[in-house]
């Protein structure tokens, strides 16, 4: 009987515990100051009345709707190309990182590897507290691989995710852009190298090594599988790239 009280005791501890370190969320009755989680200086971030935010044990927020935009470093932060933003001329001569400035003539600053996101969107900071997934709220151009030359411009208004290492997951491309897909190797036969032109506008997402695991043509193109037999990718749909071949989306 005392073994059977004992075990019981400890699973309820454990319980206990498990329930103390679960994440929980929290109703906003009006716009609220609230620190994302890994910051260790807090800074006035809002997150918007009505909304619910998810915080972990520590009282921090993992995830949560912007009140206004914001100036944040994404995860990805190390691959940004010329990161600059603008202040008025007129106003004082300080970084403001992390808030919203209309865009004014007047003094051009190194934004120091922050994005402004869009505020009533939501946003998830990963555990270091940059941005792994929000929505941007202008354009942003990125380096796709950290082993080989290649910038892309994302489109403003659309959500741009990282992984935790700070690898480019997805994102919508603001231009048509030719990219390798995985697979490209068996697509050398002619003089595209393996690249294939993707769909301004569209939604794009990558593996570890910037390759294109899903993306829609900006045009027919023809594509070899590792069998050495090929098809025709219809443009301007979705299509999903891997080593064996490519496969596109069916028409409703």
């Amino acid at each position: 009987m005392r073994k059977f009280t004992a075990l019981l005791l400890a699973a309820l501890v454990l319980v206990g515990t498990n329930t103390a370190l679960a994440n929980k969320t929290l109703t906003l009755d009006k716009d609220t100051k609230l620190v994302p989680q890994g910051w260790t200086v807090a800074d006035d971030i809002k997150f918007k009345k009505n909304t619910t935010v998810t915080l972990n044990d520590s009282e921090q927020v993992i995830e949560g709707v912007l009140a206004s935009a914001t100036y944040l470093r994404p995860t990805g932060w190390k691959s940004l190309a010329s990161n600059y933003y603008y202040v008025e001329s007129s106003a004082a001569f300080y970084p403001p990182r992390f808030f919203y400035h209309p865009f004014r003539p007047g003094l051009v600053i190194p934004a120091d590897g922050h994005v402004r996101y869009m505020g009533n969107r939501l946003i998830t900071f990963a555990e270091d507290g940059t941005v792994l997934s929000g929505t941007i709220d202008n354009d942003v151009v990125l380096q796709l691989s950290d082993t080989g030359y290649g910038f892309v411009r994302f489109k403003n208004d659309t959500v741009l995710t990282f992984s935790k290492e700070g690898k480019l997951v997805s994102g919508t491309l603001a231009e048509a852009t030719k990219l390798r897909p995985v697979g490209w190797q068996h697509n050398l036969q002619d003089e595209s190298a393996g690249f294939v032109e993707f769909k301004s506008g569209t939604s794009i997402s990558f593996d570890v090594n910037g390759l294109v695991t899903n993306g829609s043509p900006n045009k027919k193109t023809l594509w070899f599988n590792a069998d050495g037999s090929s098809a025709e990718l219809e443009a301007k749909t979705a299509t999903s790239f891997n080593a064996d071949g490519a496969e596109q989306a069916k028409a409703k």
